[in-house]
């Protein structure tokens, strides 16, 4: 790893996507959506993603500029077309559009088609977490995981992501893929030279448990057929429900990954007092439960990453993978742009 200062990866990944084409605003929320997934330690889906998306504008597969049409809309359930805008741009707007139904009619729904790559889920549903709300972030990738039994890329990995308030403890927030792993991480290990993989992690050809990244094919799905059920699900309910891509079609070249954003209002549920002494309560009663033998302690859903971050905004500092950093500044010196410098 090698540390940079947050604020200037954010500068300058801004600087990189104005010189795509990417008003300001817009270069600025996915600067900070990327910087962000590295400071919560999730670096397949951070600043790696710069070039990726730079790539798919120059190649006319991601407009620059978000430009959605309102396919449906009947106050509490919206449908957009994303014409191939930004994932993270088309994510962070249906949220943001999600949560103005939640205030007005107690739960929100934007389904968003026709997207792009969207990176990490967690920003999304902490956007309504942040907001007082419950945020659930649904959504389906290309083909990337083989069927439970069976040996050929068809389907996503399809992610999941939920966070909602507390008051005195740790904001629980569950982000997870339906595989075992996001496929990110194996392609971090083989840019970093790897040539095995941990048990576990990956499938070969013939669908036969591998650990040589020669062999590698797929990853298998998490919890085995309830991963491999779970993603099927997400298909429907974040593709298929409302038209959008799923497996091959959800490809940048084809129709795209599409997203299912969910707000909800918790007065609309429950006193929000009562809410937040009865979730707070709950967290406390969990984790002060019996630990196992040579357990460190019982953390809550994104914990770790919750740490990781607050350690980082402190510092003012982020830790990152040095061949990702490197990606970055290549795009930087082509554009005449400063490099990130290290710490």
């Amino acid at each position: 790893m090698v540390r940079i200062s947050v604020k200037e990866a954010k500068d300058r990944i801004t600087e990189i996507f104005m010189k795509s084409g990417v008003c300001e605003d817009e270069s600025r929320i996915i600067a900070d959506m990327l910087v962000e997934a590295d400071q919560r330690g999730v670096h397949s889906h951070g600043i790696l993603c710069t070039a990726r998306y730079v790539r798919l504008i120059r190649e006319g597969k991601m407009r620059p500029n978000m430009s959605a049409t309102v396919v449906k809309d009947n106050g509490v359930v919206a449908v957009w077309d994303g014409n191939h805008s930004s994932g993270q741009i088309l994510g962070y707007r249906a949220m943001e559009e999600a949560m103005k139904k939640a205030k007005e009619h107690g739960v929100g729904v934007v389904c968003v088609k026709g997207a792009n790559h969207f990176g990490a889920l967690a920003y999304y549903a902490q956007m309504a977490q942040k907001a007082g709300m419950v945020g659930t972030v649904l959504g389906t990738g290309d083909s990337t995981m083989a069927p439970w039994g069976g040996c050929e890329k068809v389907i996503g990995n399809n992610p999941v992501a939920v966070a909602a308030p507390a008051r005195n403890e740790v904001s629980p927030v569950l982000d997870m893929a339906m595989t075992v792993v996001a496929n990110g991480k194996v392609s971090n290990m083989k840019r970093q030279g790897a040539t095995e993989i941990p048990e576990g992690w990956g499938l070969d050809r013939e669908g036969m448990p591998t650990t040589s990244m020669k062999d590698y094919y797929t990853i298998p799905p998490m919890a085995g057929y309830k991963g491999w059920g779970m993603a099927v699900m997400v298909d429907i309910l974040a593709g298929t429900l409302f038209g959008g891509g799923t497996g091959d079609r959800a490809k940048d070249c084809a129709d795209g990954p599409s997203l299912m954003m969910i707000a909800m209002d918790i007065s609309a549920f429950n006193d929000e007092e009562k809410y937040y002494k009865d979730v707070d309560d709950r967290i406390h009663e969990l984790k002060a439960s019996k630990l196992a033998k040579n357990s460190k302690g019982i953390l809550m859903p994104g914990e770790i990453e919750d740490g990781r971050f607050r350690a980082s905004e402190e510092s003012g500092m982020v830790d990152v993978l040095p061949e990702n950093l490197s990606m970055v500044n290549d795009l930087a010196a082509e554009m005449g742009i400063e490099a990130i410098q290290t710490l």
